[in-house]
Order: C-alpha cells, then structure tokens, then sequence
C-alpha cells in the first residue's frame, strides 16, 4: 500500500521519521549505562584484586619480619643481660624499646 493522496503521504512520512526516532532516542542512554556499569564492575574487580595483593604482601612482610624481630629481640635481650651480669647494672629497657619501634618503622615501610 502507498498513500496516493498528498496528505497521506505526509502522515506516512510522519509515521516513519517518528517510528525511526522512537527507536533511536533511547539507544545512547543504554549504551552510556551499559558503559558506566561496565565501567564501574571494572574498576571493583581491580580493587579486588589489588586488596589482595596487598594483603598477600602483608602476610609475607609479617611472617619474614615477625621472625627476624625475634630473633633480634632475643639476641639484644641477651646482650642486655650479659651487659648487666658483667656491670652489675640493671637492664636498659631503651635499646629494646628503640629496636622495638625500629623495627615497626620498618614493617610499615614494607606494607605501604
């Protein structure tokens, strides 16, 4: 069917450009949803997997340092205790602090 007269051909011309319009209108505003959400999933998963990452990095920074610092820690309590059996002097509880916060600088150097 075609429209013959002058008046249906601009009501059929009408009818196209809308249903062309109809259709196309909403097309860009799925497309930039789509696109942001996409987006977003994205950056959550790099998220992800950098906290993993970060925390596989803390778990190896505390299990090579935690033993480290003991043995440290061991090593100083006993040349404290043999500085006092040989001075007669009481410990000197400032060295094993200072080895202690030391040691903490060092292990939030390495996390972050």
């Amino acid at each position: 069917m075609v429209p013959a007269t002058i008046m249906g051909k601009i009501v059929g011309g009408v009818c196209s450009l809308s249903g062309v319009l109809v259709i196309a209108l909403p097309v860009p505003v799925i497309v930039s949803n789509f696109s942001r959400i996409y987006h977003q999933n994205q950056r959550a998963d790099k998220r992800k997997a950098q906290k993993k990452a970060r925390m596989v990095r803390i778990r190896i920074a505390k299990a090579t340092s935690g033993a480290a610092f003991v043995n440290k820690k061991r090593a100083m309590e006993a040349k404290l205790a043999a500085r006092a059996n040989v001075n007669g002097v009481e410990e000197n509880d400032e060295d094993l602090f200072e080895l202690q916060h030391h040691h903490l600088l060092l292990c939030l150097e390495k996390t972050t």
